[in-house]
């Protein structure tokens, strides 16, 4: 008789460990929800604008990528234009609404953080590997009532949890413990309305929180381009 209840439990146990999924399980399979590495890595540079909304103010934002090297970001809000730019190891900006009008360097702190933006956002699980950031699965739970797997993932900027969807491998959100100007913080995200382009599957709507924002950030995408021509000349800082 114990032979037989140990035997039934054998056999019991065999389909969970045989559908247990490992951390680069999970990450293949989203990156295939995506399009595929193949359609990923061919992307080599990208352009996309976007509607903008926090606490009840509208802005406007186009973005240039040179993936993994350069990005340069415009935002457009009560008529004035706020840049950001990363260039290899350098980047600088020009905020007037903090005061500035004329384009400053980015402290080398806060470079560490920045370099990982010039990786398109919606793309960012699909470079793991390649950066070699160390990840590993925590497991599966509930998300809004979904089922979802938790991804943890060891950034430069710092410890973050992504949430993907156990059904679609779609990347829904994550969360990030970051440090900004020597104040530790956590950063929010989630991800929505995902559309086809070129064979790939984008999310159109993202959710953003993060230290120092006064809420949370919708953005919309209005219009995406993979692969157009990038003029380098708008990532130069000018005199």
């Amino acid at each position: 008789m114990k032979k037989q209840l140990i035997a039934l439990v054998a056999l019991v146990a065999i389909p969970a460990f045989s559908f247990a999924q490992t951390a680069d399980e999970v990450l293949d399979k989203h990156v295939a929800a995506l399009g595929g590495a193949d359609k990923i890595a061919a992307i080599k540079t990208m352009e996309y604008e976007q509607t903008m909304s926090i606490q009840g103010m509208d802005l406007t934002a186009k973005a240039a990528y040179v993936v993994g090297k350069s990005v340069r970001s415009d935002i457009s809000v009560m008529g004035q234009q706020i840049t950001n730019v990363i260039d290899g190891e350098k980047g600088w900006m020009i905020n007037p609404m903090a005061g500035g009008t004329t384009a400053q360097d980015i402290p080398a702190d806060a470079m560490k953080q920045a370099k990982g933006t010039t990786e398109p956002n919606m793309f960012q699980l699909a470079y793991l590997k390649a950066n070699k950031y160390p990840y590993e699965l925590v497991g599966k739970e509930k998300q809004k009532g979904k089922d979802v797997y938790n991804l943890k993932v060891t950034r430069p900027e710092g410890l973050f949890n992504y949430y993907l969807d156990a059904a679609t491998y779609q990347l829904l959100g994550y969360k990030g413990s970051v440090e900004v100007q020597g104040q530790k913080g956590e950063t929010t995200g989630s991800y929505s309305d995902y559309k086809q382009v070129e064979g790939l599957t984008v999310p159109f709507t993202s959710d953003i929180t993060a230290p120092g924002m006064p809420g949370t950030i919708t953005a919309k995408m209005t219009k995406l381009t993979l692969n157009p021509t990038v003029d380098p000349k708008i990532f130069a800082k000018p005199n």
